[in-house]
């Protein structure tokens, strides 16, 4: 089997905190753009970016690997061993740019399954920071790190049903408060005002968003219909993601032993896919949460989370 598995010895509990080392870059300019080399990145950008942001963004980049393999669980799984290419992440100057990428409207970044890149509006990404609010400044790199962590679980980003590989990213998006900085330990702060601020909640609002049935039942194509058919209310489904993903990680009493199992299986269907050209069957997803049903566990983040100041109506339809 030539399974690249993520060498590096993960925790057995979860860290309160990471720090990233501050990055070091090469800037090369082009005959029509610019690029950016650190360590494991290549980024692109058809304009020059001034020296402060592109620190900023190297330093983003380079510490989602790093966050990523403190994770009590290897989430990184590759389906071939060998020397590992530079990662690409591109720039676009303006949003007509960005969607000519791919990109859905709507959106300001997104990771390219066929490419393997990660591709950002620069408008949304450095945005006039006088024109912009304190929150948005702390959320401006929200985005970049939600596509990074896709980008860095490899092969095994392929092999995890949508609301995993969405939640699992969200999280590391919102404990994310800083370029190349997470804060662990207050998750459930950086949690709720990461949902407030996309949902545009109050303090004293309401979250309403799809149950857990609907979201573990969506497929890939099911979430990105959603996201256009639903753009206004889009950020529901990745609320509801992350909150059960948050769960899983924090609250759960299992020691991620379902966890360790589902990732297992998932990534041994994967494989055997991928490889022997057999039917991708869905691996039973009752596996992550043992013998408790999700109407349980929806009472059980409803009443933690109603503790912390946030109330969750979850809904049986997505709009």
């Amino acid at each position: 089997m030539f399974l690249l598995f993520s060498l590096n010895s993960t925790s057995a509990t979860w860290p309160k905190k990471f720090d990233a080392p501050q990055v070091k870059y090469e800037e090369t300019k082009l005959d029509s753009f610019y690029k950016y080399t650190t360590k494991s990145y290549t980024i692109f950008s058809n304009q020059r970016i001034r020296e402060d942001s592109i620190s900023k963004i190297a330093n983003v980049a380079e510490s989602v690997n790093g966050a990523i393999k403190l994770f009590p669980i290897s989430l990184q799984k590759n389906m071939k061993n060998g020397n590992k290419s530079s990662e690409i992440i591109r720039l676009y100057t303006n949003e007509s740019e960005y969607i000519k990428s791919g990109a859905a409207k709507g959106t300001v970044g997104y990771f390219d399954g066929r490419s393997r890149e990660v591709k950002i509006n620069q408008e949304y990404l450095l945005g006039d920071k006088k024109k912009k609010s304190n929150l948005y400044q702390k959320h401006q790199f929200r985005v970049l790190v939600h596509e990074l962590v896709h980008q860095s679980m490899g092969d095994q980003f392929y092999a995890l049903p949508t609301w995993m590989r969405e939640g699992v990213a969200e999280y590391f998006s919102a404990t994310h408060f800083s370029p190349g900085r997470y804060n662990f330990s207050m998750a459930t702060q950086h949690i709720k005002e990461q949902i407030q601020y996309l949902c545009n909640l109050e303090n004293k609002d309401e979250l309403r968003a799809p149950n857990l049935r609907l979201i573990t039942l969506m497929s890939s194509n099911d979430w990105n219909k959603d996201t256009i058919m639903n753009k206004d209310r889009a950020y529901a489904k990745y609320a509801s993601s992350l909150l059960l993903s948050h769960y899983l990680i924090e609250l759960s009493s299992r020691n991620f032993k379902g966890m360790r199992i589902f990732l297992d299986e998932s990534w041994e269907n994967f494989y055997n896919k991928k490889m022997k050209k057999n039917k991708k069957h869905r691996i039973d997803q009752s596996i992550l949460w043992g013998d408790k049903n999700l109407s349980k566990i929806e009472f059980q983040i409803q009443q933690y989370w109603k503790s912390k100041g946030l109330i969750i109506k979850f809904m049986s339809k997505s709009n």
